[in-house]
């Protein structure tokens, strides 16, 4: 990939976007709250865990080909796999949150004048539809959105657990040698494979959505 286009996959996943991946915890902060995670240990464990069961059977594989969709300029493919990310949130929050950052992201490139489908994708399909606009690759976009998903897992536990900074880097440090796994298991995932469950985290996101007290959107 160009290095210019690196910069763009940097502008993609950075913490500055302008689409609220920040309010979000997905299940986290009541994972805290109720005890399940207390220490670094707990929280690389917890964040790794989903890595590889959710976010790389699930985000990633359709990441995978969604962007191939786009590129091709298959809409209805895409519109397809979109459909399939959204019936894999299985929380309210959790699809509010797809819908929320989807909406955002899509603003945000046509406000920067890229193409962009004629219905209001979620957030993954919309990572996919920006990356091959802004000339990301297919695999770069897979990597750079599990990037950019563990580093706002470990920021949410930075604030919640709470973690030192120098423990938050640990963590990602960590984590980072988990990417390119979750990435093979995304390329690997086959179509009817695609679809993960994990009890905990749609537990914890269900009862969030009552949570007295909270930082978090989700």
């Amino acid at each position: 990939m160009p290095p210019h286009n690196h910069a763009k996959l940097w502008q993609l996943i950075s913490p500055m976007l302008p689409i609220g991946a920040y309010q979000y915890s997905q299940g986290l902060e009541h994972a805290v709250q109720c005890g399940w995670i207390g220490d670094r240990t707990d929280a690389m464990k917890w964040i790794s865990e989903l890595l590889h069961h959710t976010i790389a059977h699930i985000d990633l594989p359709i990441i995978h080909r969604a962007h191939r969709a786009w590129s091709s300029k298959d809409t209805a493919d895409l519109r397809y796999w979109d459909d399939v990310c959204r019936s894999h949130r299985e929380t309210r929050e959790l699809r509010d949150e797809e819908d929320a950052m989807g909406i955002a992201l899509m603003r945000l490139a046509a406000e920067l004048d890229q193409p962009i489908p004629k219905w209001r994708p979620g957030y993954v399909v919309a990572f996919s539809v920006f990356a091959v606009n802004a000339g990301i690759t297919g695999l770069d976009a897979l990597s750079g959105y599990a990037w950019a998903w563990c580093e706002n897992q470990v920021l949410g536990a930075t604030k919640l657990i709470p973690l030192g900074h120098t423990e938050g880097q640990l963590v990602l440090r960590d984590l980072i040698e988990h990417i390119p796994m979750a990435v093979d298991e995304a390329l690997e995932c086959s179509d009817e494979d695609i679809g993960n469950s994990a009890p905990g985290l749609a537990l914890a996101s269900m009862w969030h959505e009552t949570q007295y007290s909270r930082i978090f959107r989700s």
